[in-house]
Protein backbone atom coordinates (compact mmCIF):
# COMPACT_ATOMS: atom_id res chain seq x y z
CA UNK A 1 0.00 0.00 0.00
CA UNK A 2 1.14 3.86 -0.89
CA UNK A 3 1.75 5.72 1.90
CA UNK A 4 0.49 9.38 1.64
CA UNK A 5 3.39 12.00 2.38
CA UNK A 6 2.30 13.08 5.51
CA UNK A 7 2.28 9.73 7.25
CA UNK A 8 5.58 8.69 5.05
CA UNK A 9 7.38 11.40 6.36
CA UNK A 10 6.52 10.82 10.33
CA UNK A 11 7.03 7.30 10.05
CA UNK A 12 10.62 8.16 8.04
CA UNK A 13 11.52 10.40 10.50
CA UNK A 14 10.78 8.37 13.75
CA UNK A 15 12.61 5.27 12.02
CA UNK A 16 15.34 6.70 11.76
CA UNK A 17 15.68 8.57 14.91
CA UNK A 18 15.06 4.98 16.40
CA UNK A 19 17.30 2.52 14.40
CA UNK A 20 19.97 5.72 14.44
CA UNK A 21 19.47 5.60 17.93
CA UNK A 22 20.20 1.98 18.45
CA UNK A 23 22.89 1.33 15.38
CA UNK A 24 25.13 3.80 17.30
CA UNK A 25 24.77 1.92 20.60
CA UNK A 26 25.83 -1.30 18.90
CA UNK A 27 28.48 -0.11 16.51
CA UNK A 28 29.95 1.14 19.98
CA UNK A 29 29.72 -1.67 21.92
CA UNK A 30 31.42 -3.69 18.84
CA UNK A 31 33.98 -0.66 18.36
CA UNK A 32 34.83 -0.99 21.92
CA UNK A 33 35.37 -4.80 21.54
CA UNK A 34 36.99 -5.03 18.52
CA UNK A 35 37.47 -1.52 16.61
CA UNK A 36 38.47 -3.30 13.50
CA UNK A 37 35.68 -5.76 13.15
CA UNK A 38 33.33 -6.18 9.87
CA UNK A 39 30.65 -5.68 11.98
CA UNK A 40 30.85 -2.22 11.99
CA UNK A 41 30.15 -1.92 8.20
CA UNK A 42 27.35 -4.59 8.29
CA UNK A 43 25.47 -2.82 10.64
CA UNK A 44 26.00 0.66 8.26
CA UNK A 45 24.50 -1.22 5.55
CA UNK A 46 21.69 -1.99 7.28
CA UNK A 47 21.18 1.07 9.16
CA UNK A 48 20.84 2.78 6.38
CA UNK A 49 18.15 0.01 4.98
CA UNK A 50 16.25 0.58 7.20
CA UNK A 51 16.11 4.26 7.12
CA UNK A 52 15.16 4.20 3.89
CA UNK A 53 12.82 1.69 4.30
CA UNK A 54 9.58 3.80 4.80
CA UNK A 55 10.78 6.75 3.12
CA UNK A 56 9.10 5.08 -0.63
CA UNK A 57 13.17 5.14 -1.77
CA UNK A 58 13.76 2.94 -4.57
CA UNK A 59 17.67 2.46 -5.62
CA UNK A 60 19.02 1.98 -8.96
CA UNK A 61 22.75 1.25 -8.72
CA UNK A 62 24.84 1.28 -11.73
CA UNK A 63 28.53 1.09 -12.30
CA UNK A 64 29.47 -1.24 -9.46
CA UNK A 65 31.67 -3.22 -11.83
CA UNK A 66 34.23 0.43 -11.87
CA UNK A 67 35.09 -0.50 -7.87
CA UNK A 68 37.82 -3.15 -7.14
CA UNK A 69 36.84 -4.23 -3.74
CA UNK A 70 40.43 -4.74 -2.64
CA UNK A 71 41.10 -0.87 -2.79
CA UNK A 72 40.59 2.20 -1.54
CA UNK A 73 39.43 5.33 -3.05
CA UNK A 74 38.15 9.07 -2.18
CA UNK A 75 34.81 8.93 -3.43
CA UNK A 76 33.45 12.28 -4.76
CA UNK A 77 30.05 12.62 -5.38
CA UNK A 78 27.55 15.70 -5.98
CA UNK A 79 25.22 16.45 -3.01
CA UNK A 80 21.07 16.38 -2.98
CA UNK A 81 19.40 15.35 -0.26
CA UNK A 82 19.58 13.94 3.69
CA UNK A 83 19.30 10.55 1.52
CA UNK A 84 21.85 10.60 0.29
CA UNK A 85 24.25 8.96 3.38
CA UNK A 86 21.97 6.26 3.13
CA UNK A 87 22.45 5.61 -0.65
CA UNK A 88 25.55 5.43 -0.80
CA UNK A 89 26.14 3.24 2.06
CA UNK A 90 24.17 0.89 -0.01
CA UNK A 91 25.65 1.83 -3.37
CA UNK A 92 29.36 1.42 -2.95
CA UNK A 93 30.66 -1.85 -2.91
CA UNK A 94 33.72 -0.81 -0.77
CA UNK A 95 33.29 0.04 2.65
CA UNK A 96 33.12 4.10 3.77
CA UNK A 97 33.68 7.05 5.76
CA UNK A 98 32.49 10.02 6.26
CA UNK A 99 33.78 13.80 7.31
CA UNK A 100 31.43 14.88 9.86
CA UNK A 101 31.33 18.36 11.87
CA UNK A 102 33.17 18.40 14.95
CA UNK A 103 30.47 19.07 16.97
CA UNK A 104 28.27 15.93 16.10
CA UNK A 105 31.57 13.65 18.00
CA UNK A 106 30.22 15.43 21.03
CA UNK A 107 26.98 14.12 20.93
CA UNK A 108 25.74 11.13 22.57
CA UNK A 109 24.92 8.04 21.33
CA UNK A 110 25.79 9.70 17.37
CA UNK A 111 28.70 10.87 18.41
CA UNK A 112 30.03 7.56 20.30
CA UNK A 113 29.45 6.06 16.73
CA UNK A 114 31.14 8.38 14.98
CA UNK A 115 34.50 7.66 16.87
CA UNK A 116 33.96 3.92 16.81
CA UNK A 117 33.73 3.99 12.64
CA UNK A 118 36.64 5.89 12.45
CA UNK A 119 34.97 9.10 10.91
CA UNK A 120 36.74 12.04 9.97
CA UNK A 121 36.16 15.46 12.05
CA UNK A 122 35.92 18.29 10.28
CA UNK A 123 36.72 21.87 12.27
CA UNK A 124 35.86 24.52 9.82
CA UNK A 125 37.08 27.29 11.91
CA UNK A 126 40.11 25.61 12.44
CA UNK A 127 43.10 26.58 10.30
CA UNK A 128 44.54 23.17 11.52
CA UNK A 129 41.27 21.20 10.16
CA UNK A 130 42.58 20.37 6.54
CA UNK A 131 45.87 18.40 7.77
CA UNK A 132 43.83 16.46 10.38
CA UNK A 133 41.22 15.60 7.45
CA UNK A 134 44.14 14.76 5.62
CA UNK A 135 45.92 12.39 8.31
CA UNK A 136 42.36 10.94 9.05
CA UNK A 137 41.60 10.22 5.32
CA UNK A 138 44.76 8.38 5.67
CA UNK A 139 43.69 6.84 8.72
CA UNK A 140 40.54 5.45 6.70
CA UNK A 141 42.89 4.03 4.06
CA UNK A 142 45.48 2.08 6.48
CA UNK A 143 42.08 0.39 7.47
CA UNK A 144 41.35 -0.53 3.55
CA UNK A 145 38.29 1.94 3.97
CA UNK A 146 37.14 4.26 1.32
CA UNK A 147 36.73 7.80 2.29
CA UNK A 148 33.56 10.18 0.85
CA UNK A 149 33.60 13.76 0.21
CA UNK A 150 30.61 16.15 -1.25
CA UNK A 151 32.92 18.89 -2.34
CA UNK A 152 30.16 20.95 -3.56
CA UNK A 153 30.23 21.61 0.57
CA UNK A 154 26.46 21.76 1.14
CA UNK A 155 23.19 20.03 -0.81
CA UNK A 156 21.95 21.94 -4.23
CA UNK A 157 18.54 24.05 -3.85
CA UNK A 158 17.87 23.16 -7.43
CA UNK A 159 19.56 19.99 -8.78
CA UNK A 160 22.09 22.19 -10.21
CA UNK A 161 25.90 21.63 -9.51
CA UNK A 162 27.55 23.81 -7.41
CA UNK A 163 31.18 25.03 -7.43
CA UNK A 164 33.48 22.42 -6.19
CA UNK A 165 35.76 22.73 -3.36
CA UNK A 166 39.68 21.78 -3.68
CA UNK A 167 40.02 19.72 -0.43
CA UNK A 168 38.92 16.52 -1.70
CA UNK A 169 41.42 16.67 -4.88
CA UNK A 170 44.34 17.75 -2.24
CA UNK A 171 43.38 14.92 0.05
CA UNK A 172 43.17 12.13 -2.71
CA UNK A 173 46.77 14.03 -4.46
CA UNK A 174 48.82 13.66 -1.26
CA UNK A 175 47.00 10.06 0.12
CA UNK A 176 47.74 8.74 -3.50
CA UNK A 177 44.05 7.29 -3.34
CA UNK A 178 42.31 7.47 -6.53
CA UNK A 179 39.53 9.43 -7.14
CA UNK A 180 35.86 7.62 -7.45
CA UNK A 181 33.21 10.08 -9.21
CA UNK A 182 30.02 9.24 -8.43
CA UNK A 183 26.89 10.86 -9.36
CA UNK A 184 23.53 10.67 -7.37
CA UNK A 185 20.25 11.62 -9.30
CA UNK A 186 16.80 11.86 -8.22
CA UNK A 187 17.35 13.05 -4.08
CA UNK A 188 16.45 16.24 -4.51
CA UNK A 189 12.87 15.13 -6.00
CA UNK A 190 12.25 12.39 -3.05
CA UNK A 191 12.65 14.96 -0.12
CA UNK A 192 12.70 18.89 -1.71
CA UNK A 193 15.42 20.95 -0.29
CA UNK A 194 13.63 23.46 2.24
CA UNK A 195 10.44 20.93 2.01
CA UNK A 196 9.18 18.94 5.61
CA UNK A 197 7.27 16.53 2.81
CA UNK A 198 9.30 13.43 1.84
CA UNK A 199 7.51 11.66 -1.94
CA UNK A 200 9.73 9.44 -2.16
CA UNK A 201 10.79 7.89 -5.52
CA UNK A 202 13.67 6.42 -7.47
CA UNK A 203 17.27 7.43 -6.53
CA UNK A 204 20.12 6.78 -9.40
CA UNK A 205 23.56 6.22 -7.81
CA UNK A 206 26.06 6.01 -11.03
CA UNK A 207 29.64 5.11 -10.05
CA UNK A 208 32.03 5.77 -12.62
CA UNK A 209 35.42 4.72 -13.87
CA UNK A 210 38.41 5.50 -10.90
CA UNK A 211 40.55 8.63 -12.11
CA UNK A 212 44.26 7.97 -11.01
CA UNK A 213 46.03 10.24 -8.41
CA UNK A 214 49.66 8.85 -9.33
CA UNK A 215 52.43 11.29 -10.18
CA UNK A 216 50.43 14.52 -8.99
CA UNK A 217 51.26 17.01 -7.57
CA UNK A 218 49.46 20.29 -5.97
CA UNK A 219 49.98 22.20 -9.09
CA UNK A 220 47.21 19.59 -10.83
CA UNK A 221 44.78 19.93 -8.12
CA UNK A 222 42.32 22.57 -9.93
CA UNK A 223 42.83 19.98 -13.27
CA UNK A 224 41.47 16.99 -11.08
CA UNK A 225 38.48 19.25 -9.78
CA UNK A 226 37.37 20.10 -13.03
CA UNK A 227 38.00 16.51 -14.52
CA UNK A 228 36.27 15.11 -12.21
CA UNK A 229 32.99 17.37 -11.72
CA UNK A 230 32.72 17.63 -15.74
CA UNK A 231 32.37 13.75 -15.54
CA UNK A 232 29.59 13.87 -12.50
CA UNK A 233 27.82 16.97 -14.76
CA UNK A 234 28.00 14.98 -17.86
CA UNK A 235 26.25 11.91 -15.91
CA UNK A 236 23.67 14.31 -14.53
CA UNK A 237 22.82 16.01 -18.23
CA UNK A 238 22.70 12.22 -19.52
CA UNK A 239 20.36 10.10 -16.97
CA UNK A 240 17.97 14.25 -17.14
CA UNK A 241 18.01 13.01 -21.15
CA UNK A 242 17.01 9.85 -20.77
CA UNK A 243 14.76 10.01 -17.58
CA UNK A 244 11.03 11.79 -17.35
Amino acid sequence: MRLSSPIRTVLTVANGLLVTAVASIVVTIVGLIRPESPWIDKIALAWAKACLWPSGVHLDIRGTENVDPDRSYVVVSNHQSTFDIMAHFIAIPVPIRFLAKKELFSAPLLGWALKAMSMVPVDRRARSSYREVEEGALRVAELGKSIIVYPEGTRTRDGNLLPFKRGAFAIAIHTGLPILPTTIYGADKTWVPNRKRIDGGPIIVSIGAPISTAGLTDDDVSRLRDETKAVIQDTLDDLSRALP
